[in-house]
Parts: C-alpha cells; sequence; structure tokens
C-alpha cells in the first residue's frame, strides 16, 4: 500500500455516516405509528445536518466544498463513457457521477424534510408547518413526500451498488476512505489542507440553531 493522503475532513465524515444512520431511522420510523413522532425529531436532526453540509461547502477543506464537485455534464459524459468501457481514473475527491449524485440527494432531502413538516397523518400527528398551508397544500406535500422517499431509496441502492462495483472492478475500497479520511497517495493532486474551527463553529451554529427552533415547535 502506497503513501496515504488526507482527504475527507472529520465534519464531512461526521455528517455523512450521520446521515446514513438518520435516513435509515427514518425509513423505518415512517413505516411506523409507534415511532412517528421519533421520525420528526430525526427530520430536525437530519435539516440541520444539511444546512451544516451547505455552508461547509463554502467553508470546509479542499475536498469538501463545492468548487471540488465534479458537475459538468461533459465531465459526466466522458467519465460514463469511460466507465462501460471499464476504464477508471482514481480521484481523491468525488467523480463526475458521485459529484451529482451530492446534490441531487441533497436537494431531494431537503425537498422530503419541507413535505414532511407540511404534512399530517391525519390521525394524531400534524408536521410543525402544517398549520400555515392549505388543506390541499398539506395533501400534495404529502403526497411528494411519499414518491421522494421511493426515489431516495433507489438512489441509495445505486450508491451502494456503485460502491461494491468500485471495491470489486476496480480495487478502490470507498467507505475506508470515509471512515479514516485518506486515501493513497497519486502524485497528481494535493492533500486538503488543515481545518479551520473558527469556519466549522460558522457553519456548526447556525445548523444547531436550526436544530434547536424545530425541536421547539409542537407537533
Amino acid at each position: 500500500m502506497g503513501t496515504m493522503v488526507k482527504i475527507w475532513d472529520l465534519p464531512t465524515r461526521i455528517f455523512h455516516w450521520s446521515l446514513v444512520l438518520l435516513f435509515i431511522f427514518m425509513i423505518i420510523s415512517g413505516e411506523s405509528d409507534d415511532l412517528l413522532e421519533w421520525h420528526f425529531y430525526a427530520g430536525y436532526l437530519m435539516s440541520g445536518l444539511i444546512l451544516f453540509r451547505v455552508l461547509w461547502w463554502f467553508l470546509g477543506t479542499r475536498y469538501a466544498r463545492f468548487s471540488a464537485l465534479k458537475l459538468s455534464p461533459m465531465e459526466l459524459m466522458s467519465y460514463s463513457k469511460d466507465l462501460l468501457r471499464s476504464k477508471h481514473t482514481p480521484s481523491y475527491g468525488h467523480t463526475p457521477p458521485g459529484s451529482m449524485m451530492v446534490v441531487l440527494v441533497l436537494v431531494l432531502l431537503t425537498i422530503q424534510l419541507l413535505t414532511g413538516m407540511m404534512s399530517t397523518d391525519d390521525i394524531i400527528w400534524n408536521g410543525p408547518f402544517y398549520n400555515y398551508v392549505s388543506g390541499d397544500t398539506s395533501e400534495l406535500s404529502g403526497q411528494v413526500h411519499e414518491v421522494i422517499q421511493l426515489i431516495l431509496q433507489i438512489l441509495v441502492g445505486i450508491h451502494v451498488l456503485a460502491i461494491i462495483l468500485y471495491k470489486v472492478k476496480f480495487k478502490e475500497a470507498l467507505v475506508p476512505a470515509m471512515v479514516h479520511g485518506k486515501k493513497t497517495e497519486q502524485g497528481d493532486e494535493p492533500a486538503r489542507e488543515d481545518m479551520s474551527l473558527v469556519k466549522l463553529l460558522i457553519a456548526a451554529l447556525p445548523s444547531a440553531g436550526l436544530t434547536y427552533w424545530l425541536f421547539s415547535l409542537p407537533i
């Protein structure tokens, strides 16, 4: 094994695994009347996480930033063609498909959270924004919420299959890198810089404030 280079900073890794755990819990709790209250609470935590990640896109270290994402359609097409030919060039950050997936998942999760907070189970629990929208809006929100949940589950399945593909086909282990934050040195890209505690606080405090405010709302 070659020299290991620091890529993913600690906040990015904590965000990633916290999002994974919350997503799994929300799928389970959303199907259980007994856990529906906790479903809302998990949504509040996820809302804070997503706000943090958006802010960290601009305040985080090199490979955590939005500017590090490869979102060019031409890059996506070129990379996809190479992938179909079983060609893969390792990179420190996200690949073009991975970059697109990151943005898509965060956008869908944001819509999912907003629609959930405007919905009702028509029995006991109403989302914290339910009383501020019309009945038609709430009903539409509930329908959108269910559709996006299905789309997100499909995207997560694709993500898991991609991780397996990279491990089996290209011998690149993506999961460990998101645990310890390092990848094998490639010689053509720099390691990430040290994290700024001040920038971390600037991203974390509004996120904590949003979470606290959501928990203060009645459901």
